[in-house]
C-alpha cells in the first residue's frame, strides 16, 4: 500500500448549514421558484443542535464513489476516483473508507468526525430552504479551503449531504499534490428491519456532477413493496443552483432494489448504483446516496 494517505476527514455532522445567495435586489428568491421550495421553516443552529444527538445514536453510513483532480504533472495521477463498498463501513457512529486503486490514496468518512469542532469547521453557514418538511442548508469554506460547499440536511433521524471542492495536500510519489474532491454522503439510526407495510417516501435530493464540482438539487420518491421486499427509487427535476436553470440530465431512477431484512438497500454498479437504508424506529425516514447519468447524488426522504 503506498504509504502516501489523504488525511480528509469528512463529517455529516459538519455539512448542517451554508448561504445560497439568491437575490441580493430584494426580489423573489429564484432559488424557491426553481426548486419549488419556501423559506427555510427552521435555522442552521436547530440543525447543529439535532445533528449532534443524531451522529451520537447513529449506525449506518452510506458513501458515493469519490471523484476528483489534482494538480499533479503526471497524467495517471490528474484525475482520480477512489472506490467504496458497503463492507468498507464500520463502527458506531459509522466511517466509510473510499479508496482509490492506483495509488492507494484513501479517504475517510464519518458521522461523529466533526461533532468536536463543528463552529470551526465552516466560513459560512445558513438554512436555504424546506420542501416536504426538509430544510436544506449550505455550508462553504472552512478547513477544506474556500472551494468548499456541502449542501444538504439533518432530518429527525437521518442525515444526506453532497460534499464538493474538498481541498487537501498530500505527498505521492515523493511530491506535494493538491487534490479536490467530490462526493455524497448519508447515514443516521437505522430502523434495524423492513418495513411491515407496503408505503412511500418523500423528500430531495441534492448531489454534484461527477466531472466538476457545482450543486444540483432535485425531488426524491422511493416507493417500497412489501411483498417483493423491493423499491423502486425515482429522482426527478433536477436542477442546477449555480446556473438558475434545469440540469442538463433532469431525471434518475432505479427498480426493483433489494431490502435486506435489517432494513439497508443497495444495487447497482460504479456509476449507476443506489445504497441507503430505513430510518428510525417506524422507518418514519429513508436516506441513501447514488450515482447515475454522470450524477452523484444525496438524497432524504419523509414517510407519507
Amino acid at each position: 500500500m503506498n504509504s502516501a494517505k489523504l488525511a480528509a476527514r469528512f463529517g455529516l455532522v459538519a455539512a448542517t448549514t451554508g448561504m445560497l445567495t439568491a437575490c441580493e435586489s430584494g426580489g423573489p428568491d429564484p432559488i424557491l421558484s426553481l426548486t419549488g421550495s419556501i423559506a427555510p421553516v427552521e435555522t442552521a443552529a436547530d440543525q447543529r443542535a439535532r445533528s449532534v444527538e443524531i451522529a451520537a445514536r447513529s449506525d449506518s453510513l452510506a458513501i458515493s464513489t469519490i471523484h476528483g483532480e489534482t494538480d499533479s504533472p503526471v497524467p495517471s495521477l490528474q484525475n482520480v476516483t477512489l472506490l467504496s463498498d458497503p463492507s468498507d463501513c464500520s463502527g458506531t457512529p459509522p466511517r466509510c473508507t473510499a479508496t482509490e486503486p492506483h495509488t492507494r490514496i484513501p479517504l475517510t468518512l464519518s458521522l461523529g468526525s466533526f461533532v468536536r469542532n463543528l463552529e470551526a469547521d465552516l466560513d459560512s453557514q445558513e438554512a436555504v430552504l424546506t420542501k416536504g418538511g426538509i430544510t436544506l442548508t449550505d455550508g462553504r469554506g472552512g478547513r477544506y479551503g474556500p472551494t468548499y460547499r456541502q449542501y444538504g440536511a439533518w432530518m429527525d433521524h437521518s442525515g444526506f449531504y453532497v460534499l464538493t471542492g474538498a481541498r487537501q495536500q498530500e505527498v505521492v510519489a515523493g511530491a506535494t499534490i493538491s487534490i479536490t474532491l467530490r462526493g455524497t454522503v448519508a447515514g443516521g439510526a437505522l430502523a434495524g428491519s423492513r418495513p411491515a407495510t407496503s408505503a412511500t417516501w418523500q423528500g430531495v435530493m441534492t448531489g454534484t456532477p461527477a466531472t466538476e464540482d457545482g450543486i444540483l438539487q432535485g425531488d426524491a420518491t422511493l416507493t417500497y413493496d412489501m411483498a417483493s421486499h423491493t423499491l423502486d427509487a425515482s429522482f426527478t427535476d433536477i436542477v442546477d443552483l449555480g446556473r438558475n436553470a434545469a440540469h442538463t440530465v433532469s431525471e434518475a431512477g432505479f427498480a426493483d432494489v433489494p431490502v435486506a431484512a435489517d432494513g439497508t438497500f443497495g444495487d447497482g454498479v460504479v456509476g449507476n448504483l443506489v445504497r441507503g437504508g430505513f430510518k428510525g424506529p417506524g422507518h418514519e425516514e429513508a436516506a441513501g446516496v447514488f450515482e447515475q447519468h454522470g450524477i452523484i447524488g444525496a438524497f432524504g426522504t419523509k414517510r407519507q
